[in-house]
């Protein structure tokens, strides 16, 4: 009869031991945290700067995509255009369209007028942060594409707001621009 007993304890107690642990001890739990919280605080200003690097770049390319229309009316004999006839449709990263015969100079958008007749002149947006959409690193920056008597196209990033603002990095500048 204690044989039986000390064989049924031995068995139970062997069954015990050999189940498995579930969960995490807190010690690993902290280590996770710990880990995690690094991370965040090294990747967040990357993924910033990543965000108002492509938002810049992004503006650019929506910016570009009216110099044919300008240069079609030009063609045509039209200096007198406005951001409506060239199919102008406002971003959620700047504000209205300028048409001008100069381009924006230490931070300030020129006013709006005609290219001049012998086809030089500009296309300005400037990045805004009013919707909330445009990154506060490249908020006020203006991008301008002059175009000279020739007919070529240079593409100028106005940066004076947010250097002086101190969120300007050099990194911001999408290719082919100065």
């Amino acid at each position: 009869m204690l044989e039986g007993t000390v064989t049924h304890q031995l068995k139970a107690l062997s069954e015990h031991a050999m189940k498995k642990q579930i969960g995490f001890t807190l010690i690993e739990l902290m280590i996770v945290v710990a880990i995690v919280g690094i991370l965040v605080t090294t990747a967040f200003p990357f993924y910033q700067s990543y965000i108002a690097r492509s938002q810049l770049t992004k503006t650019v390319a929506e910016l570009a995509a009216y110099r044919t229309a300008t240069d079609d009316n030009m063609m045509r004999g039209h200096y007198d255009f406005n951001a409506a006839d060239l199919g102008y449709v406002r971003s959620n990263l700047t504000t209205v369209l300028v048409i001008s015969n100069t381009a924006s100079a230490a931070g300030v958008m020129p006013a709006g007028a005609n290219f001049n007749l012998s086809g030089s002149g500009s296309i300005i947006v400037q990045m805004d942060s009013a919707t909330q959409d445009a990154s506060a690193s490249v908020t006020g920056t203006i991008i301008n594409f002059n175009r000279s008597e020739n007919g070529t196209w240079q593409c100028d990033i106005d940066e004076s707001l947010p250097v002086a603002a101190g969120t300007w990095k050099a990194s911001y500048m999408p290719p082919g621009c100065d």
